[in-house]
């Protein structure tokens, strides 16, 4: 009897151990630790349906439309669903983290309606499904196309101070279907595009408003640098449509104008007398008979004495060069300007769209394609770029390095060109830094080189 109530205690025990994790022995007479086998507990949320979706907004652009809602309770997942024939099908389906959802495929101009439902899972994997959201129409955007770039841009200059409060630009763009237009000017002071005007009517491509005055729904469109001359205007026009629930907006691309547009009138006006001086003198030193070179003077003075020494030199203009100003010409310079214009409005688009190039990198083959295409140059580049349009419009021009006498550590590049008995001077640079045309000679003619 007491034999059996042992072999019963130690069956307890070994129950017992075996429960408690304990090392149990093969049957090499090793022991192991068991395997531990534990049911995993189900999720509290398993099987309740989620909250109904509320959708928030939208955006799009021609061919898709991205939703944005808020997160449902005890979602897993979202499906969006789109009004197809009378009745909602499956569009998209996003996961748990997923707040917004981007539908493809769509047809530009085109109003849509959808729905989102969120789900969960019961054990068995199966779907439960929350409440769908409210109907939500969006609309997808215009046709991204260059037919609505801006066509033309027309200064009017008023009287008064900077050119009038009375002035007033005119814009011109071509049409597209959509509901309305933006209109963007780009803010050189703060360097960043700014809404100027909302034109709701798709019919209207035209725009008239004042530099200075702020009137309703605009902003300042005209930005002045201190020394008094245009930066130039950047606009660019933006269609858009507008879905019938008031939901949200959806636009067509934006073709952001890449250089300002100089303005002749403007230019003329704020460099009235040096141009008024161009354009008497230039006319009368036209050659017959130009050379396709130009002479480069590098002149240097004695620091003792302050005698000057110099040599000349020809330099002929690169075809890297006559190729990028047939390609600026073509681009910037309209029908009927006078050779006067043209170096006008080009000193000044060197001078505002040029970097100083202190690494030396500007490559191009030539002065005027360094500051064309590579817009990059130093006083070289950039009164050698006007000593080889000089050359290229048939002047005898001159290119020379200046040292004086006065200041003998100087070293300055300038482009000169003689008129009658007088040296006229080009300068050209970056930033505030230029004149267009001066009766200027630093190093008179019957000192320079002869030969």
């Amino acid at each position: 009897m007491e034999l059996k109530k042992r072999a019963v205690s130690l069956a307890a025990c070994a129950v017992m151990l075996m429960s408690a994790g304990a090392p149990m022995m093969n049957e090499a007479g090793v022991f192991e630790q068991p395997v531990r086998v534990s049911a995993k507990a189900a999720p509290e949320n398993e099987g309740v349906a989620p909250s109904k979706v509320k959708v928030k907004k939208y955006s799009a652009n021609s061919t898709s439309v991205t939703l944005k809602w808020k997160a449902a309770s005890n979602a897993e997942g979202y499906r969006v669903y789109r009004l197809i024939d009378g009745k909602y099908k499956k569009a998209a389906d996003f996961g748990k983290k997923d707040l917004s959802g981007k539908i493809t495929g769509l047809e530009a101009d085109t109003e849509y309606t959808f729905k989102v439902r969120a789900y969960n899972y019961n054990s068995d994997g199966s779907k439960v499904w929350g409440k769908s959201s409210k109907a939500f129409k969006a609309i997808t955007g215009p046709v991204s196309s260059k037919e609505y770039k801006i066509k033309s841009i027309k200064v009017k200059l008023g009287s008064g101070y900077y050119y009038g409060e009375d002035s007033k630009v005119t814009l011109k763009w071509g049409k597209t279907k959509c509901m309305g237009y933006v209109i963007y000017i780009y803010n050189a002071y703060d360097e960043k595009w700014e809404k100027l005007a909302v034109i709701k009517d798709p019919d209207k491509t035209s725009m008239t408003f004042g530099m200075y005055n702020v009137l309703s729904g605009q902003k300042k469109a005209l930005c002045e640098t201190d020394s008094g001359y245009s930066r130039g205007y950047r606009f660019c026009v933006r269609p858009f449509n507008q879905d019938s629930a008031g939901n949200g907006t959806a636009y067509a691309k934006c073709f952001k104008a890449k250089e300002p547009y100089y303005d002749m009138a403007e230019l003329e006006s704020a460099f009235s007398d040096e141009y008024q001086l161009l354009s008497k003198m230039l006319p009368k030193a036209k050659a017959d008979n130009a050379p396709n070179y130009y002479y480069t003077y590098i002149t240097s003075a004695d620091k003792k004495t302050g005698a000057i020494t110099s040599t000349k030199t020809k330099s002929y203009v690169s075809e890297a060069s006559r190729a990028a100003y047939e390609k600026f010409a073509k681009e910037h310079f309209k029908s009927g300007w006078t050779d006067a214009q043209k170096l006008l409005y080009t000193i000044n688009w060197i001078n505002k769209n040029n970097e100083y190039d202190y690494k030396y990198a500007a490559n191009a083959g030539g002065y005027f394609a360094n500051v064309t295409v590579q817009k990059l140059g130093q006083c070289n580049s950039y009164n050698g770029a006007i000593a080889e349009m000089l050359t290229i419009l048939g002047y005898k021009g001159h290119y020379m390095q200046c040292m004086t006498p006065s200041v003998r550590s100087c070293q300055h590049f300038r482009t000169e060109i003689k008129i009658g008995k007088k040296t006229y001077s080009f300068e050209s640079g970056e930033t505030g830094w230029m004149w267009v045309f001066r009766d200027f000679d630093e190093v008179p003619l019957s000192k320079k080189a002869k030969k």
